[in-house]
């Protein structure tokens, strides 16, 4: 703007992808620290939780961010004296931190995963077990939010996503031949952790609306509030639409995002912008339909039903809105669970890490597009395979970033992606609270099982540790976890790389 205002003339910017990375803000940075009380068995009885986070040069959004780490932290985990949580933000010399995909949720799963192991290596369990002991169970208040699971329409499904994913994946066998793995093989290692998630959904975010036409050839256009960005938002409101209307969905062309068809929208983000622009254009097709519905009931076809409606002088137009501060003004409408299964194999000299097998279930209620879902789900966990293994960032002490390019900055390649992949989704489950069709959200909250992973590396690592003398004891491992970061947690010695 300051360009084209001096030069009188219109001005492309365009930035090399060194310099874009230099000055744009990234995922905010949480440290934690907690204190957590439990009993001889790992039962918790509290927790209280400090957060420090890196805003960058000013506050921004870091608060927004930190604090939905901090409502996120119980996950699936009941703390019956209470879940506490703080947040500081810390201004440094960097960029401002940005919204990304997950804010906040996906550190607040690590947090939970590493406190959930740090507890079982206490009292000397296994973690999958401590885990299930501290479930939520139905009737159980939330730690952090005003809502009982299970209870007013708020549905709970972590014990039967954790049931089927045990016994789809064969996590007990498969833990077994892990650790006969380990004992045959000294400079490769296995882990294998399961994990459940939780992401709360609210609506109080979302104002969309919707607009709909019939044309007098049996098409139908509809145009909303969001923004297609890859979600599949227009092929489900598409077939939202023609399923209201009884169409085939070729029949019924979808696009979003255009202000001039539907104004004052909210923003299109956090996983529940289809879902709530399938609500505006269900609304809007039911009363398009309700014009016709006299000449349907009299067995008219659709086509001859718009036509004799046009000739009759009638709109064949019609308009939606989804009041999402209505639906669900300020607690979440409904929570969305998951449970995944991660297998990985390290090697012990070079700290690689390749991931053998995932198994991911989620919980999404009645899916309004099944593919979409599952290619969702299977994209955001990548996008956590990039943040937790490979997007790795420094900076020097003046605030310049020194991972600016692909040489140093990895994102996920198709070699990143696990060798075999599994997502499945949790059938019968409708959602009693849903914006539309007993659907839930999807994306976002598959990356809360980015603590799977995580705690399959940290069981490699012990398994290293152990077979060269380094003890079995609980140690701290950070986050990315690079080549670098492993080789050091293994923390091998010069004599044990001696030949005999």
């Amino acid at each position: 703007a300051v360009a084209a205002n001096k030069l009188g003339r219109p001005i492309r910017f365009q930035n090399e992808r060194r310099q874009d990375m230099q000055m744009a803000g990234s995922r905010n940075a949480i440290d934690f620290t907690y204190d957590a009380s439990f009993d001889a068995d790992g039962k918790f009885h509290d927790c209280d939780l400090s957060m420090s986070t890196d805003g960058g040069w000013i506050p921004g959004f870091c608060f927004g961010c930190a604090a939905i780490a901090g409502v996120e932290g119980d996950v699936v985990y009941n703390f019956p004296n209470g879940f506490h949580y703080s947040v500081e933000v810390l201004l440094t010399n960097k960029p401002s931190i940005t919204w990304m995909r997950a804010p906040g949720t996906m550190q607040a799963a690590l947090f939970s995963g590493a406190v959930l192991e740090h507890v079982a290596k206490t009292v000397g369990k296994e973690v999958e077990d401590v885990m299930e002991m501290n479930f939520y169970k139905v009737g159980d208040h939330s730690c952090t939010r005003d809502i009982v699971f299970g209870e007013n329409k708020f549905n709970f499904s972590i014990p039967q996503l954790w049931a089927q994913i045990k016994q789809s994946s064969q996590f007990v066998e498969r833990k077994a031949a892990v650790e006969a793995f380990n004992g045959a093989n000294k400079w490769k290692k296995k882990g294998i952790a399961i994990v459940p998630s939780k992401m709360d959904i609210g609506s109080g975010g979302w104002l969309m609306g919707a607009h709909v036409s019939a044309y007098t050839d049996g098409t139908v256009h509809v145009s909303t509030g969001g923004v297609e960005i890859g979600q599949g938002l227009n092929t489900k409101v598409a077939l939202v639409v023609a399923m209201t209307l009884g169409l085939p969905v070729a029949h019924v062309r979808a696009d979003g995002g255009d202000t001039r068809m539907c104004s004052n929208n909210a923003s299109t983000g956090g996983s529940g912008t289809s879902e709530s622009c399938c609500n505006a254009a269900m609304q809007a097709a039911l009363e398009l339909k309700s014009r016709v519905q006299d000449k349907l009931d009299r067995g008219m076809s659709w086509v001859s039903a718009i036509q004799e409606a046009k000739n009759e002088g009638q709109s064949l137009q019609a308009e939606g809105w989804f009041d999402g501060m209505t639906f669900s003004s300020s607690q979440p409408a409904y929570s969305v669970y998951g449970t995944g299964v991660a297998e990985v194999v390290i090697d012990v000299l070079t700290g690689e890490t390749r991931l053998e097998r995932v198994d991911l279930l989620m919980d999404v209620g009645h899916q309004l597009d099944a593919a979409v879902d599952i290619g969702q789900i299977q994209g955001g966990f990548v996008i956590t395979l990039g943040y937790l293994f490979t997007e790795e960032t420094k900076w020097d002490a003046d605030g310049t970033q020194l991972f600016c390019g692909t040489w140093e900055y990895k994102v996920p390649t198709a070699y990143d992606i696990p060798v075999e992949f599994n997502v499945s989704l949790l059938k019968d489950t409708p959602n009693p609270n849903a914006m539309c069709l007993n659907s839930k959200a999807v994306a976002e909250p598959a990356m809360s099982l980015v603590s799977a992973p995580y705690l399959a590396v940290k069981q490699a690592i012990y398994a290293a540790r152990e077979e060269f003398g380094l003890g079995s004891d609980w140690f701290q491992l950070n986050t990315p976890l690079s080549s670098e970061t492993i080789r050091a947690a293994i923390g091998i010695t010069e004599a044990s790389m001696r030949l005999p």
